[in-house]
């Protein structure tokens, strides 16, 4: 089997901020270390922060004396108690989403959400507009609404482009007078363009990710889209329940929550159980 391993892969820049943060809170901060919600979407490293210490709670009224790590999706406006140290650990695009979301509400115009509305990511950029905001997942949903006199558009930092582009040339019918903001994570659409490339000279795709990622989901609709067969895996454990068989050219391509000790473990799975079948690990040269 010939296998083509993305370049861009594992970690993105802003979860390996997280985790940095995370890490430095976990050994330095005043205890207990709290996390708000799971930091980032890896079921293994929140189980290791776990086994350091860390402690994940849901609800911020749940916060105890110590310290706070607020996870990468970013939170609405919120205000905790003197005695809780807060460690920010917000991804920075989600940042810049968030403060175009208030932007924007701030300018009088009605807010339109492209996104998932049960993401945490969603639900904390909604809590920085004025009134309520309205959230589009997809095509239909736009098609629906009425006509809005000013709309201010911003998205989900890990939706597709092709489905934003869409629904923004929905919306133009919808409304007077349209601001879209570019929220997009730059990095995410770098992996959905190159995985478009791979594509190309593969017959099936593994997607290295948690179930729950929705920039992971993104690759595999993508997958999907262009018909070729496609399996969703957390780690070497998970393999063992993939048949590849009549695959002869498999691709690999990583969420941006995917630790590069995953990665390797994955890579040395594939290469013991195609050992006698002549496998070709190669880099994505283009």
């Amino acid at each position: 089997m010939k296998i083509i391993i993305a370049k861009n892969i594992g970690l993105c820049t802003g979860v390996k901020r997280t985790l940095d943060i995370a890490d430095h809170s976990l050994e330095m901060d005043p205890k207990p270390i709290q996390f708000l919600g799971e930091i980032i979407h890896n079921e293994k490293v929140i189980k290791n922060f776990e086994k350091r210490g860390g402690k994940i709670i849901f609800n911020p009224k749940e916060a105890k004396k110590g310290t706070l790590v607020i996870r990468a999706h970013g939170i609405p406006p919120l205000t905790f108690p003197k005695n809780i140290l807060i460690r920010d650990a917000t991804c920075p695009l989600v940042k810049r989403a968030q403060e175009a979301a208030k932007t924007l509400s701030q300018k009088g115009y009605k807010i339109i959400i492209i996104g998932e509305k049960n993401h945490p990511e969603v639900k904390g950029i909604k809590g920085y507009v004025n009134g309520e905001a309205i959230i589009i997942e997809k095509e239909s949903q736009a098609k629906m609404l009425k006509k809005i006199k000013k709309a201010g558009v911003i998205s989900q930092t890990t939706q597709s482009i092709e489905r934003v582009d869409k629904i923004i040339n929905i919306l133009k019918d919808k409304t007077k007078e349209l601001e879209w903001i570019n929220t997009l994570c730059p990095q995410v659409l770098s992996r959905q363009k190159e995985l478009s490339e791979i594509i190309k000279k593969i017959e099936g795709v593994l997607v290295i990710g948690s179930f729950t990622s929705a920039n992971t989901q993104r690759l595999v609709e993508i997958v999907k889209k262009n018909k070729k067969s496609v399996w969703l895996v957390n780690s070497g454990k998970d393999l063992k329940k993939v048949d590849f068989k009549n695959i002869s050219t498999l691709g690999i391509v990583s969420g941006t929550s995917v630790p590069d000790w995953e990665i390797e473990e994955i890579k040395k799975f594939l290469e013991g159980h195609f050992k006698t079948k002549g496998n070709l690990i190669i880099r994505n040269p283009s």
